[in-house]
């Protein structure tokens, strides 16, 4: 498991990322054919310059839309037009925000398990999941990311 310091440039590289990305739409036509077609590029002319027949470009291209075309093959073809595939994986926010998401959803497991809690002020209660949660953050146990449900 990375430390905390390589855990936080990791973040900051999915963060930033997600920047470039927040805007990003995959095109109703799909990369591939919307590259080819915005080059004014044949079916058959990709496939010459890949080394395949225009029926394995057209079978790739719907694949990429039902979402079962294979990465090597997107690489392929981006090469083959002239252009480079970029695949990522994005957080729908940033990752200390999901981290202490996790958190208190855990504060709020344990505090269930905890037989006193009902019996505390509001106040109790909100200072022991402030605590609990602050303290997973830190600790980051084995279990962090389990099923909290």
């Amino acid at each position: 498991m990375p430390d905390f310091m390589q855990r936080r440039r990791l973040a900051r590289i999915l963060d930033r990322a997600a920047e470039q990305f927040a805007s990003s739409q995959v095109p109703e036509k799909g990369w591939i054919a919307t590259m080819r077609l915005a080059l004014g590029m044949s079916a058959e002319q990709v496939a010459v310059r890949k080394g395949v027949s225009r029926n394995a470009v057209y079978q790739a291209e719907r694949s990429e839309k039902e979402g079962s075309v294979s990465i090597k093959q997107m690489e392929q073809l981006a090469t083959a037009m002239g252009g480079k595939f970029v695949y990522a994986i994005v957080p729908n926010a940033p990752i200390e925000q999901l981290k202490y998401h996790q958190a208190i959803r855990r504060a709020h497991a344990i505090a269930a398990l905890e037989p006193r809690y009902e019996s505390w002020s509001v106040d109790e209660r909100q200072d022991w999941i402030d605590d609990t949660t602050a303290q997973q953050l830190h600790d980051m146990p084995t279990d962090f990311w389990d099923d909290t449900r």
